[in-house]
């Protein structure tokens, strides 16, 4: 190797930058906007029908429909309110299904 100088430019190759279309889900993670069309399908697949819509129905009247009494336990609170949010969902990714939405 020498120390000369030379004419010739140095070409670097453009870095390539690859990008995938994130999407913030209802659960709150971040997948493609493929994975979430899947699963989004998914959900509206499973549900479809009559047999869908009783076991919703059936998940809807022991979390969205529950109430607690005054004066329940903190624990208990947080454990029905982590089963509403997890009903929600659901709810959520079968209707982005039904819209064919990512």
């Amino acid at each position: 190797m020498s120390d000369e100088v030379t004419d010739k430019p140095i070409r670097k190759r453009p870095k390539q930058i690859v990008r995938t279309t994130k999407y913030l889900s209802p659960d709150g993670l971040s997948r493609s906007k493929k994975v979430e069309h899947n699963l989004n399908e998914c959900f509206a697949i499973i549900f479809r029908g009559q047999a869908g819509k009783q076991v919703r129905d059936y998940l809807k009247s022991i979390t969205t429909n529950q109430v607690m009494p005054p004066g329940s336990d903190r624990n208990l609170i947080q454990y029905h309110e982590g089963s509403r949010w997890l009903m929600g969902i659901i709810d959520t990714r079968i209707k982005d299904g039904e819209d064919k939405k990512p």
